[in-house]
């Protein structure tokens, strides 16, 4: 609808940030799971969602318990979700809730964007819902985090990152197992509606936008990261 393709063309450029630098963070012993440090400089990776295996997360394709087009997409959308977890595991409350400039979004924000987006493919998708304007429940739980902007600046601030860490998993939680539900043949269907463009559109689009919408933002998040106060060049790009 025209409702989908303004919302998440728009979202596409919720703000830019500029390259700079690592922070230092203070590195736990433990991760909230009880999990013992990967590195001395990093903590664990937080809980994922299944299937993340580190023997497998590499491996683009097919996985048991689903189809293999929905299995490939679940492997992609896995290996996405690391991009934003991993950098942003050792932040601190503060690191969240930086503030680059008066127009930017903070870390914590754009985390809990991309929940509020995975929410509400599950409902267009799986619920099959469709609107041109988002439902009162959703905008209650969920606007300021999909609008960002003076509204997220507003609101989303003074978590923690198990706040944001739980939100994903529990929203990609809910996706997997909608996604073992369905077959290929739901995920390949062309739409009554038209897609972005004007042209046809099926499920698999929908669900790939949510991947590179992931890929979007982890750029931004990483960013974010470099220009946190107390960071110290790398030398990496961005």
């Amino acid at each position: 609808t025209s409702c989908m393709r303004r919302f998440f063309l728009a979202g596409s450029a919720s703000f830019a940030a500029l390259a700079g630098a690592a922070p230092v963070m203070a590195i736990p012993a433990r991760s909230r799971s009880g999990e013992t440090a990967d590195s001395p400089q990093q903590p664990a990776m937080p809980r994922m969602a299944p299937p993340y295996d580190k023997a497998t997360i590499n491996m683009i394709g097919p996985r048991p318990g689903y189809t293999p087009h929905i299995g490939t997409l679940v492997t992609m959308l896995t290996w996405m979700e690391q991009a934003v977890l991993m950098p942003t595991r050792g932040l601190k409350q503060a690191d969240l809730d930086f503030l680059l400039d008066k127009n930017a979004n903070t870390i914590g924000a754009l985390m809990l964007h991309l929940t509020a987006t995975e929410v509400l493919y599950q409902r267009m998708t799986f619920n099959n819902e469709n609107f041109e304007k988002l439902p009162a429940d959703y905008v209650a739980k969920w606007g300021p985090a999909m609008d960002l902007g003076d509204a997220g600046r507003a609101s989303i601030k003074g978590h923690d990152i198990g706040f944001y860490q739980d939100a994903l998993r529990e929203a990609r939680e809910k996706t997997l197992a909608e996604f073992a539900k369905r077959d290929d043949a739901w995920l390949l269907a062309p739409l009554k509606e038209p897609g972005w463009g004007g042209g046809p559109i099926n499920y698999y689009c929908y669900w790939f936008h949510v991947c590179e919408h992931i890929s979007h933002h982890a750029g931004q998040i990483d960013l974010l990261i470099k220009r946190l106060p107390g960071a110290k060049p790398d030398g990496s790009a961005g």
